[in-house]
This record gives structure tokens, C-alpha cells and sequence, in this order.
């Protein structure tokens, strides 16, 4: 399963210290599952689509798919749904409620709500 969220590329793959191959684990239940260690970042991947079986691993990697839009992408799926994307010029983004991430790794997007911040 494909994230651009991971270094590796891949959901649930991480390099380990020193260069000594890739760790395999995921989150079940809010508690970390290990799986398993690999020489390459496919090969984890591949571990990974395996413990989450055929349908769910199908159902993440549409999930994945669809995790990255452009622009134009967004605008359109925004249209298709009857929605407008909130523009703002104080935000940097140029959209109300979406900030980036530190060291270029995506997006925050939240919204104030009785005088709270709730993410989405």
C-alpha cells in the first residue's frame, strides 16, 4: 500500500537505525502490531499487503490513491459534490483551515468549533 506520508513509500514500512533493512508493523486497535523485518522496502510491502488480507489491503490502496490531489483535482471533486473551497488570503495555503506541515510533510487541516480547534 502505497503513502506518501512514510519515507519509505509504503504504509506501515520503516527503515531501521543504521541501515539494516525495513520494519513492517501497523496499528490495530490503537495498539502497535509488529509484523516483521525485510532486506527492501517491497519486500514490506508486500508483508504488509499480506497481513491485511486481499480486501483491505485493496481497500487501502484506493484509499492511498486518493490521498494526494492536485489542485485541479480538488476543485473538480469539490464541484462534483456541491462544494466551494474556502479561499483565504491569511493563510499561506490560500485555503481556510489548512496549514502545511513542518519539513514538507503535507497538510494539517482543522476547523474552530464552539472555541475549540477540532482536526479533521
Amino acid at each position: 500500500v502505497r503513502s506518501s506520508r512514510s519515507s519509505t513509500g509504503f504504509e506501515g514500512v520503516c527503515a531501521k537505525s543504521k541501515g539494516r533493512g525495513f520494519q513492517v508493523k501497523r496499528r490495530v486497535d490503537g495498539r502497535t502490531q509488529y509484523i516483521g523485518c525485510t532486506a527492501t522496502a517491497e519486500e514490506g510491502a508486500l508483508l504488509y499487503a499480506r497481513e491485511l488480507g486481499t480486501e483491505a489491503s485493496a481497500a487501502a490502496a484506493a484509499g492511498a490513491a486518493a490521498e494526494s490531489m492536485t489542485a485541479a483535482e480538488a476543485e473538480q471533486a469539490a464541484a462534483a459534490e456541491g462544494l466551494t473551497l474556502v479561499r483565504s488570503s491569511r493563510s499561506s495555503t490560500g485555503f481556510e483551515g489548512v496549514c502545511a506541515k513542518s519539513k514538507g510533510r503535507g497538510f494539517n487541516v482543522a476547523r474552530t468549533l464552539d472555541g475549540r480547534t477540532q482536526y479533521i
